[in-house]
């Protein structure tokens, strides 16, 4: 072998390894915790707010009475149904089927234009056609309001040979499909997209690194309590320590909070220690993304318990005085 075989052979395994160390600076981190992360759907329709930044709703109440327009009383109860089902079936507004008596929940009112199915035969085919028209509006006590520009038309058309007529849907569906369908379009844009993401953990100090260990062991709880005391403190500038905080919360909160607003209570919180991070940081993406995930998820999918209490602070500011 030759000087310069010799040369490059010996040469070779460290380029590799040198190439190697680069790629592996460059390898996104695979540590971390797993989380729920809701982003903003795209798909807007024709529903317009008056109220700006205030698009989450996590409880509807609709019924008979907040239906109204060409329909009689029982079809009132029926598309009062078909509606808490569409909510029911986002997964994300909660139908709230009592009357809400100071206004705590947003209200769901349709107004009936057009409410329509029939039956026809012609020519040896029979057809059923139907036609669902109104118009939506969302209304909180004035501190939600939301309205449809112009009714919304949904129509329905069926046909079958006439002796095969009774394979036609019925009535019933073709009425649920077309309410159903109307009222999706309302509530859509209310119901942002949900994915999981890895949250991934930062081990710059002692601490954070003992907390990114347990995180990413899947003890989340364990992670945070050996942070509360220290990232509680108003004097600790330890960014990785906070945000690692954060992550232990937002983790806790979605895979052992049960209800909405213990998960409320522990994002908010994690909302919290991402934003005194991202201060410390402000040039870190991973702080810096954590903080604008979160303060939507904040703003849209429990932004609803925040309108609830001003709804109340608003409404017991009107109360006349009992006395003098």
């Amino acid at each position: 072998m030759g000087r310069m075989q010799r040369f490059l052979f010996y040469l070779f395994p460290v380029s590799c390894l040198s190439l190697l160390g680069a790629c592996a600076t460059l390898t996104p981190a695979t540590k971390g915790a797993l989380v729920e992360v809701y982003r903003p759907n795209t798909v807007k329709e024709s529903m317009v707010c008056s109220v700006e930044g205030k698009s989450g709703i996590s409880y509807m109440y609709v019924g008979a009475d907040t239906i109204s327009g060409k329909v009689t009383p029982e079809e009132k109860q029926v598309i009062a149904q078909y509606a808490r089902s569409v909510l029911g079936e986002t997964r994300f507004i909660n139908p709230v089927t009592m009357v809400a008596q100071e206004g705590e929940y947003p209200n769901l009112s349709i107004r009936v234009h057009q409410y329509l199915v029939k039956t026809k035969s012609d020519r040896g085919k029979a057809a059923k056609d139907g036609i669902f028209e109104a118009s939506f509006s969302i209304r909180q006590a004035g501190l939600l309001e939301c309205a449809t520009g112009a009714p919304i038309l949904i129509e329905k058309h069926y046909e079958m040979p006439a002796y095969k007529k009774e394979k036609l849907p019925s009535n019933a569906v073709v009425a649920q499909q077309m309410v159903k369908e109307a009222v999706q379009q309302v509530v859509r844009q209310f119901v942002p997209v949900k994915s999981k993401v890895l949250r991934p953990v930062k081990s710059g100090s002692e601490l954070s690194g003992k907390a990114a260990a347990m995180i990413d062991a899947g003890n989340c709880l364990g992670a945070y309590e050996i942070l509360k005391t220290a990232v509680n403190s108003p004097a600790c500038n330890d960014a990785d320590a906070l945000y690692n905080a954060g992550v232990a919360l937002e983790c806790w909160a979605w895979n052992a909070s049960n209800d909405q607003k213990s998960q409320y209570q522990h994002l908010k919180k994690a909302g919290d220690y991402y934003g005194r991070a991202a201060m410390l940081k402000p040039g870190d993406g991973d702080i810096q993304q954590a903080k604008g995930e979160l303060d939507y998820e904040l703003n849209t999918f429990f932004s609803s318990f925040v309108r609830q209490n001003d709804t109340k602070k608003t409404l017991e500011g009107l109360k006349a005085p009992k006395g003098f």
